[in-house]
Parts: C-alpha cells; structure tokens; sequence
C-alpha cells in the first residue's frame, strides 16, 4: 500500500483489514492493472462516508489533469458526484464552494446565482436556493450506484458497476464541466480512423438548410456546440475502427446493426451522429447490387456508405420539415439538425489511406471479394443507367466502370445533430426476455453475467423511463429483472404516461406533415428510423422521441401547384402503416413501443384515442397556419395553399357518398364541374379520383381529419 494511504488511514482512525485492503488491489488490477494512483484514489475515496472537502480537491485536480488516463479522470468525476450528493440541500455553503470550483458560479456573494448559461444546458433557473435541488436531481439519476457505496463495507459486484458506470462519459454529469472541448475532441479522434475529404458546396442548397443548421449549433450550450464545431471544422472523414466501441453510452459509439458513428459528449444528453462511417470489416465500403434475391434500394448501394445526392436532399427535406413544424406550433420538431456534408476523397485501409477512384480499382484492396465487387458494380451502373441516374457515358475498363460508378454515387459524409442511438426496434429487442444475450453474446461477442445483463436493463431502462427506480429483488435471470422492474409502481406510472406523451407526438408530428400533403414513404416513421432519448429539459428528466432519415421525405415545393394525389395518398398509407402498425403482417413503431413499455389493452386504447385527438388538431392547425402565417405561406405556391380545402372537402363527401351505382355517376359529374370551376385541369382532377377510389380504407381510417 502506498504512502499517501496509509496515512490517510492512521489519520482515520479507521484502519481496514489487512484482507479488505488485498481484496481491493486484487480487484482494481483487473480493471486498472498496477495502477497506484486507483488503488489511492479507491482507498481514499472508500474511507470518506460523508463530504469531505480535500476530499473534493484532490478529485478536482485528478479530473482536470490531462496526464492521468482517461479512464482514471472519468472515476474521479463520478467519485465527484458521490461526494456531491453528500451534500445536505440547505448547506449553503459547501454547494458555494463546489459551484466555484465548477465554475458555475463567478460571484463570491453567498446567495449570488449560478451563471446564466446553465439555462442552455436544461436548467430552469440560475436562482442558487433552487438550482440545488435540479442539480441534485440531475446527479441522482445514478442513486441506485451510489447507493451500493458502503465505504470499505462495499462489495465488489457494487464496485464493479461502479466502475462500470464511469465508462458512460454521456452519464458523468459533472464531466462537462471538467474536461474541455479540445480534449473531448482528441479523444474522439482516438477511437476512429480519418481520411480527407473535402466540404460539400451546394449552391442550389435553399438558404433555410444553412440557416437552420447554424440555428441548431447555436441552441446547443457551450461545451457541446465547441466539440461539434470542431467536427465539422475541417474537411474530415471519420471511419470505425478497431477502436470504436458498440457497447451502448460510450463517448464513441458503433451501434451494433449500424454503420454510423454516434458521439455522445462526456455530462450531455445531445448526441450527434456521423452518416455512414464504414463497416468493420477488411474494406470500409463495398458494393451490391442484390441481397437474398432482391435487387437492393439506391441508397443502399453503396454499402457501408452514403450517396452526397442522397444526403443533399435529405438535408433540405429534414430542414424543411422541421422548419414547418417550428412555423406551426412554435417549437422544435422532433428530428436532427442536419449540420454539415463532405466528399469522400480517401478510403482508410491497414497501411493508410487511398484514394476512392484507386479503392475500387485495385484487386488488392478487396481480395478474393473483388471479382464479386466489380460484378456488383457493374449491375449498379446499369440499374443507375436504367433509372435515369447515370451522369457519365459509358467508359471502357476496369478505370472506366470505376469513374462512371463514383460520378453518380459521389461518396460523402455528413453530420447530424440531435439523433439517438436507441432506436425502437433495437430497444424492443434488447427488452425482449433474450435481449441480453442478443447484445452481449451476438453483437458484442462476449459472454454475459447475471450481473452484467441487470446493469444492461437499468442502462435502458434509465433511457425509456427518464428516471427509474430499480427493483430489490435479487432476479434468476434477465426476464425476470426486467418483470420486476417493470411490476415497481414508480416505473409502471412512468411506463404509462410516457407511453402516452410519446404517442401524441407522432400524432403531432404525423398530423403536421399530412397538413401539408407531405409523406415519407414509410422510411422516417419505421421503427429502425425512430428513437427515444431522455433528456433533462426545465429541470426534469423527459423522454422524446426522434424521427431520424429523411431521404425520402417528400413535401410539396414551392413551384408545385398541388400535391400528385394518387403517389402521395398511397405513400400516406405506408406511414400509417409503419407508424401504427398493420394486423397480422406489421408491428409498427408504436407496436414496438407497446412491447417496450409493456402496456395494458385499456391504457394502450386510451392512449390511441388521445393521439388521435392530437393528430386531428396538428392536421388543422397546420392549415389554419398555412393559410394566415405569412413565412410558412411563402414556402409553397399559392395555388397549393387555396386548394387545401377542396381536397378536405372532397374526401369528406366522398366518404359520405351513396354507394348505388347511379349516385356514384352523378355525384362524379358534380364534383368534376365544381373542381373545373375552380380552375383545376383534367389531369388534376382524374389524379384526385384514381387517389380516392385506390384508398378508400386509408381516408376512412383518417375521416375525422378532413
């Protein structure tokens, strides 16, 4: 035992067994190695039951010192937040002298308030008698670690998951203040590979998609916006690597079943995301044209990445979007930001980097897989051709297909702000009776401990309840955990409600795109595409949900008079169907969040009725906006704005007509003469028919808000 301990004990007075002391050392070597510093800082910490100031002091100067491993520095800030939570909400003045070293506070005044720019970071108030209790709060979303703390008493299991927790950077609260941007920044990069690339610049762009992506990094508080700025400086392309962690919550994280990277800052509930970062295997990115028998979408074509056209569009569809919902109902839409673009220019491979015109050219980057590629590529070149996408002629040799398959694919990159890793599908798998297995033994390939898979559970549960109470039973197995937990009345209530608000807000932001004829073609409202993430808002824990992907988003544009019914009214129906599910073929997101949240027949009918309510008021209010809102208005062409009651009013008498044949003719004729008065041609009008008589189920499901 080192010097500094062992008078730190005399001092004690309370000296631990020689036992306990071996028991310690022997644990943290499996954690830190040889490791002094955490066996000093371990046998300090443990000795401390209550506040203790030095104590406090020596954690702020180990946190802050950037020569001490990363891996040390994230312990001491959580040993911080213990300490903290050791603090009586009266004591005025030891959360005077914590905020200052946090720099949170710059007065010296004892009842001078905290600094204005907590409010960025979800606080509701700089008032120093009540900022302590939010800030509590905030911390205490880890009680039930802390609570298993019982100095030298503490089993290992308890600091296991100790240790366990400080490698969530995101759940370090206290992190944010303690580590800076840059060096965030640098240990970002040293989890991934990077490549050159250069900056998208797209002078066709709408000046909206600019202005909302610098609207979003400005939103963002201090330390974050620092770090994605950062990220976005230069002209880099970040790949996974042999580095990159899948497991849930680290600072760099590779979701298991993806190939993006997301980055989720030490103390933060933001996370941005990095589409797509390549694949983990021999070659970043590949080519296919088919998969299991099926010819494979275009924008998956390029396996392992993205198409820039294809991100272009999704940046304008995205920032469209989320502008028209801010316009109606003035607040932030639940989507990403989308902040930056480049093209890819290099391709990392074991030795370095190569040019992505030579990646695909050389047999020896790919192997025995390049005679499988160069198949693939050829059938994609023909199926661009064939779909109209070819920009190039046709080139001879293997250079040739090369160039023809890049001019039209363009490799690129981009950066999103405000995703989730914790997609609903992902979620409703892990919370299913084998879904730790299905994460550690499957995705992560290592084996999973009874321990290990109720820290999983709590980990998810803490991000679908906000905040969550674990269970006191000592659970066989991990369906029994996950039962237990669930059966605390705490979470159940939260469970309940939780479920309900998410449910209105897809109502909301489903009713706001139909509003404006607007559809996805299922793709942003799948449950692949959808997430929740917790986040602390006004001094509370709150889950939201996030409709991520947007390269299919289709909205009527400026130019265009009327929406083309028959396409649209058919792509409707496909969000309604991955949104609210389809009997005995399709689960759907809210499928999906039912068997996460486990809900009850009658709670889920209660929440149904209450989205449908919702879902009808954003529908009209979106067109009561766009009639008298004169920003929105100028988004689309005047003669779409004039003709929304008329499609209203259509579906409404079509839905009420008789169904004898003779009354059908008649009520036709009517209706043509009324739309032909009102100055639509032929066209329009059959494509208005041909769209009620294709889904005639879809409008009666979806009567009420017409």
């Amino acid at each position: 035992m080192s010097a500094a301990a062992t008078q730190l004990i005399k001092d004690l007075g309370r000296p631990p067994s020689v036992a306990a002391r071996h028991r310690l050392h022997r644990f943290l070597a499996a954690h830190f190695g040889n490791s002094r510093l955490a066996y000093d800082l371990f046998a300090e910490f443990l000795s401390h039951p209550s506040f203790d100031k030095n104590l406090c002091l020596r954690l702020f100067a180990i946190a802050r010192d950037q020569s001490h491993p990363w891996e040390i520095r994230r312990v001491a800030v959580l040993m911080l937040e213990h300490q903290t939570l050791k603090i009586r909400s009266d004591n005025a003045d030891e959360f005077n002298f914590l905020f200052r070293e946090l720099n949170l506070k710059k007065s010296l005044g004892a009842n001078a308030g905290v600094v204005s720019s907590v409010l960025q970071e979800g606080y509701s108030t700089t008032r120093l008698r009540d900022f302590i209790p939010e800030f509590r709060r905030r911390l205490q979303r880890l009680n039930r670690i802390h609570e298993q703390i019982k100095g030298w008493k503490t089993s290992e299991s308890a600091l296991g998951e100790f240790i366990n927790a400080t490698r969530s950077d995101c759940r370090l609260t206290l992190a944010r203040y303690l580590f800076t941007a840059d060096e965030v920044v640098n240990e970002i990069l040293s989890q991934v590979m990077v490549t050159d690339g250069a900056k998208d610049i797209n002078n066709l762009q709408p000046l909206f998609v600019e202005t909302e992506a610098e609207r979003a990094i400005n939103r963002l508080p201090e330390f974050e916006a620092r770090i994605l700025r950062q990220l976005c400086a230069w002209s880099r392309i970040y790949w996974v690597s042999d580095g990159t962690s899948s497991e849930i919550n680290s600072l760099v994280e590779y979701p298991l079943t993806t190939v993006v990277l997301v980055i989720k800052p030490p103390g933060s509930d933001h996370e941005f995301e990095i589409k797509r970062a390549g694949k983990r295997e021999r070659y970043s990115l590949n080519v296919v044209h088919g998969r299991d028998g099926w010819e494979v979408p275009p924008s998956h074509r390029l396996d392992g990445g993205s198409m820039l056209w294809m991100l272009r569009h999704e940046a304008n569809a995205g920032s469209r979007l989320g502008l028209i919902y801010r316009l109606v109902h003035g607040e932030e839409a639940p989507l990403p930001a989308y902040i930056s673009r480049s093209t890819i220019y290099s391709i990392p491979l074991d030795d370095g980097q190569v040019q992505t015109l030579t990646y695909f050219t050389r047999p020896e980057v790919f192997g025995g897989s390049f005679p499988d590629m160069r198949q693939a590529m050829s059938g994609v070149v023909r199926a661009f051709t064939n779909e109209g996408y070819m920009k190039m002629p046709e080139l001879l040799g293997d250079l040739g297909l090369t160039a023809q398959f890049i001019s039209t694919v363009c490799p690129g990159q981009s950066i999103l702000k405000g995703t989730t890793s914790f997609r609903v599908d992902r979620l409703s798998a892990y919370l299913s009776s084998d879904g730790a297995r299905r994460y550690f033994e499957q995705g992560l390939q290592r084996s999973c401990s009874i321990e290990a898979a109720q820290q999983f559970a709590d980990a998810l549960l803490d991000e679908i309840l906000g905040t969550y109470q674990p269970p006191r039973v000592r659970a066989r197995g991990y369906r029994q955990y996950l039962a237990a937990a669930f059966a605390v009345p705490e979470n159940r209530a939260k469970a309940d409600s939780t479920y309900k608000a998410l449910l209105e807000e897809i109502g909301k932001m489903w009713g706001t795109l139909l509003g404006v004829k607007g559809y996805t073609r299922g793709e942003s409202f799948v449950a692949r595409n959808v997430g929740l993430r917790t986040v602390w808002e006004q001094g509370q824990w709150r889950v939201k949900i996030v409709f991520m992907d947007h390269d299919t988003v289709v909205i009527p544009e400026p130019g265009e008079s009327d929406f083309h019914a028959p396409e649209a009214v058919h792509c409707m129906y496909l969000d309604e169907v991955y949104l609210w599910g389809k009997p005995g073929s399709i689960l759907g997101t809210v499928g999906h969040l039912r068997n996460i949240y486990r809900i009850s027949d009658q709670t889920h009918e209660r929440a149904m009725t209450q989205a449908r309510t919702v879902l009808r008021q954003a529908y009209k209010k979106t067109q009561r906006e766009l009639q008298r809102n004169p920003r929105l208005r100028a988004s689309f062409d005047r003669t779409f704005v004039e003709r929304l009651g008329d499609w209203n009013k259509l579906v409404r008498s079509y839905l009420r007509m008789e169904t004898e044949t003779p009354a059908v003719l008649k009520w036709i004729e009517k209706q043509r003469n009324a739309l032909t008065e009102k100055g639509f041609q032929e066209h329009e009008i059959n494509d208005y028919f041909h769209a009620l008589e294709g889904n005639r189920a879809f409008l009666e499901r979806q009567a009420d808000i017409f």
